[in-house]
């Protein structure tokens, strides 16, 4: 638990290190995505950025675990394991679909773009409170 803890608190700090370094870089040309090139990344380029990084974040993949162990018992049969495992899915490309679609749209991309700073300033506090509280606790 203890070593849980310390590496889970560096961890948060170094995201808030990270946040503030992107709240403070200044707003120039916006990128055209993972491949931040001259030309636009094709949506299989897109699809595969986004499941990389979905399926790399361990508070994702940790939060999945935990769902899939409350929801089955030790006598579960392969029936409950695939119903909750399709219902898992359901949820994920339902939530994840309209996520790419209301974000793409080209009201809420000005939206981001203009508060992108003010939203890296408070993920940066945010983690360095949580990393630095997470550090400083007892066990």
């Amino acid at each position: 638990l203890i070593v849980l803890k310390i590496f889970g608190g560096i961890y948060l700090l170094y995201l808030a290190v990270r946040a503030a370094r992107n709240a403070m870089t200044p707003d120039t040309a916006p990128s055209t995505g993972p491949a931040r090139a001259d030309t636009p990344p094709s949506p299989a380029a897109l699809y595969r950025h986004g499941l990389i990084m979905h399926l790399a974040n361990p508070k994702a993949v940790l939060a999945w675990i935990a769902l899939v162990t409350l929801g089955l018992g030790a006598e579960a049969s392969w029936h409950d394991v695939a119903t909750i495992l399709a219902g898992c899915a359901v949820l994920s490309v339902t939530i994840f679909g309209g996520y790419a679609l209301v974000f793409s749209t080209a009201p809420m991309i000005s939206l981001y773009r203009r508060a992108r700073r003010g939203i890296e300033g408070v993920l940066a506090v945010f983690f360095g409170l949580a990393g630095l509280r997470l550090l400083s606790s007892r066990v």
